[in-house]
């Protein structure tokens, strides 16, 4: 089994108080209001002089493409009591130091925060990476100054492995090993 490949199921699944499904262009909108709080976007890597609108469309449109490629990317995550967009999450496949890696990712909207969904989403893509691919670790790569992702991290059994750039900016590689 390819590192790169997910399976079907992926673009389709839950967690006990989320759902997960591919994204759309009609999330473009929906994504925007994450770009409105630019206190936390030094941890992205990205240009903020570019507008959120664009930074929305550029990022959702970078995970459709993922999916049509057949390769892993960011889904969806929906509130299930609500039936509320809450950002998007799931495994991106990447290239760290010449190995093939699967990265746990996740952003989610500020309103979202502080309530244990990053955490739940998180171990529910580690369960899915452990249980449906051969890899033998997963990833989170972590800019130093993001607490609540380092905290969501060492919540879910990662532990510190590495410093590294990315995109431009230092992060902190933190992985766990199944």
């Amino acid at each position: 089994m390819s590192i790169t490949k997910p399976n079907s199921n992926y673009y389709e699944q839950s967690s006990d108080r989320l759902l997960f499904r591919s994204l759309t262009l009609e999330d473009i909108q929906l994504w925007i209001p994450f770009f409105n709080k630019e206190d936390y976007h030094r941890f992205l890597g990205q240009d903020t002089s570019t507008p959120g609108s664009e930074r929305a469309k550029v990022w959702i449109e970078r995970q459709i493409q993922r999916k049509n490629e057949g390769t892993y990317g960011q889904l969806a995550i929906i509130e299930k009591s609500s039936g509320k967009f809450m950002g998007v999450g799931g495994i991106i496949h990447r290239e760290l130091y010449g190995n093939d890696d699967l990265e746990i990712t996740y952003s989610l909207l500020p309103e979202f925060w502080g309530k244990g969904y990053a955490r739940e989403l998180a171990q529910h893509f580690i369960d899915y990476a452990k249980d449906e691919t051969e890899v033998t670790s997963v990833m989170s790569m972590i800019h130093p100054e993001n607490e609540a992702s380092k905290n969501v991290a060492l919540a879910n059994g990662l532990t510190f492995d590495r410093m590294a750039k990315f995109m431009s900016i230092p992060v902190e590689v933190y992985r766990l090993k199944f």
